[in-house]
């Protein structure tokens, strides 16, 4: 694996600027072969982690977008009930055949030994099934976003298959990682996740980048912008997040205010309306009398 500054320079071509705090979490996660939990406010940059992960192993993302109520269907494995249905239909006659000359109990032991409908084909493989068994044979990235969002099944289903990275299927049989996927998962902390699976993860905790690594960041993303609308933009950004909002202005609402600037030579009215999102906030905001 690569030393800790090339690593950082790698997540530096696939677009995301990572401190060495950062870079170490990600390294000990891909070395070890472990998920990565990494918690903090919304918009600090989680989810840009496995977007850079994927772009670095040249592979697609597989994402699950978690939310109360998803369960083993969504995460997993489903099956594809009409096909199944159109195959008995299709096959008929060659079961009515089968089971004329049986009593009930022959009858149900011979169509128990039918395996035909739990065939891979009539499957629907699931991202994280995606990510344990990908068909070109190459190491996945899976972003499991917003976990916490789960309900305790859900996360027990995730605790299960992430011990192992097996996933058992009844009437089919055990699929077990030949290659393990990069795995990110993501917390808002709307509620804490369970121990088994904190022990589980490389723990990476994000907050709101400090001002000079707000600028490297918004840099990375626009090379060409004016260090002065940086500067004045990152300035801005920092004091509004010390206010007590309901909405903090995340990262990539600092980095579309520089392309405003941009776009518009310096030109700033509208300004505070990337950065608020409600009424209250943008009226605390305007009382401040804060300017860009």
């Amino acid at each position: 694996m690569e030393k800790i500054s090339i690593l950082q320079e790698q997540l530096k071509s696939a677009g995301y600027f990572a401190t060495i705090s950062t870079v170490q979490a990600i390294r000990a996660a891909m070395v070890l072969e472990k998920p990565i939990l990494v918690e903090g406010p919304p918009g600090v940059g989680k989810t840009a982690i496995a977007h850079a992960l994927a772009r670095l192993l040249g592979e697609n993302l597989l994402r699950i977008q978690c939310y109360e109520g998803i369960d083993a269907s969504q995460l997993l494995y489903d099956y594809n009930y009409a096909k199944q249905l159109l195959m008995i239909s299709m096959m008929k006659d060659k079961i009515h055949k089968k089971i004329a000359a049986s009593d009930l109990r022959k009858a149900v032991e011979t169509l128990d030994k039918e395996d035909i409908f739990w065939g891979e084909h009539f499957l629907i493989k699931r991202p994280l099934f995606q990510a344990i068994a990908p068909e070109s044979g190459k190491r996945q990235v899976i972003l499991i976003d917003e976990v916490d969002k789960t309900e305790k099944d859900a996360e027990a289903i995730l605790l299960e298959v992430l011990s192992e990275y097996t996933i058992s299927i009844p009437e089919y049989g055990t699929v077990k990682a030949s290659i393990k996927p990069v795995v990110v998962l993501t917390s808002n902390r709307s509620r804490e996740i369970t121990e088994a699976l904190r022990r589980r993860c490389v723990y990476l905790y994000l907050n709101y980048p400090d001002k000079e690594t707000e600028k490297n960041i918004v840099r990375l993303h626009l090379p060409d912008a004016d260090n002065a609308y940086l500067e004045r933009v990152v300035s801005t950004v920092q004091k509004i997040r010390e206010m007590p909002l309901k909405h903090i202005p995340a990262v990539a609402e600092t980095i579309e205010l520089v392309k405003l600037l941009v776009a518009t030579q310096g030109e700033e009215s509208g300004w505070l309306n990337l950065l608020v999102k409600n009424s209250r906030d943008y009226e605390f905001v305007k009382r401040s009398n804060l300017s860009l």
